[in-house]
């Protein structure tokens, strides 16, 4: 099962960076906006988090880090965790928690706090400036009035998507090294994301140019889950 694994990967990673090109058209609510955005009201953060957490496409994302278990299972993985159907049925819903754990906890931090947690691209040109300004906004990020400031909503989403599964993973997986350790992949994936809605603009701009139509290739509901 461990030659599926890459194409799985691949697979993930295309739909984000389509995901972020599409967006980057999108409105003040969008997840990627334009660095001359408008402030959003309390509505608007919370049609984002409603859509971005229990939209159709969240269903969708937990079955690639779940196949990538069951591809390739850690030593000492129970057997009812990594065969047939119904090991396939845990992973699903373990990372499933996680995701909705993590963008709860975020969302709530960040209205609580008064924090925007939209991706502002920068102004410069150079890629690795810009890429250090997507990197960034893990660690600072804006306020409501758009003043820079620590990004405290990242740290609650992703320790309550590491430590979430402390609740209901399998003996042996659920103390807290394992914890810290899921915790540091959702705090890089969130980063993998920042990058690539930085570089939106390129993603479509060569989509155009190789002529590779994909708003015919991705349901319309993956595109516009950010709307």
């Amino acid at each position: 099962m461990r030659v599926i694994m890459l194409p799985v990967l691949l697979t993930l990673l295309v739909l984000m960076s389509t995901d972020w090109a599409c967006a980057q058209k999108n409105d003040s609510i969008s997840q990627v906006p334009s660095s001359n955005s408008q402030r959003q009201t309390l509505r608007d953060k919370w049609t984002a988090y409603a859509v971005g957490t229990f939209g159709p496409r969240v269903l969708f994302e937990p079955i690639f880090p779940a196949t990538y278990w069951m591809a390739s299972p850690p030593d000492h993985y129970p057997r009812e965790w990594r065969q047939g159907a119904q090991g396939f049925a845990r992973n699903y819903a373990a990372e499933l928690a996680s995701q909705v754990a993590f963008k709860t906890a975020r969302a709530g931090a960040g209205a609580l706090l008064h924090e925007d947690l939209r991706c502002h691209r920068a102004v410069a040109r150079n890629p690795l400036l810009r890429t250090g300004h997507a990197l960034a906004y893990g660690f600072v990020d804006r306020s409501d009035s758009g003043r820079p400031r620590i990004a405290l909503a990242n740290f609650v989403g992703v320790g309550a998507a590491g430590y979430s599964g402390r609740l209901y993973l399998p003996a042996g997986f659920n103390d807290v090294s394992h914890a810290d350790t899921r915790l540091a992949i959702r705090f890089g994936l969130l980063e993998v994301n920042h990058v690539l809605a930085e570089f939106a603009p390129e993603f479509e701009h060569l989509g155009e140019k190789v002529h590779l139509k994909y708003r015919r290739l991705i349901p319309e509901w993956w595109t516009s889950a950010n709307k």
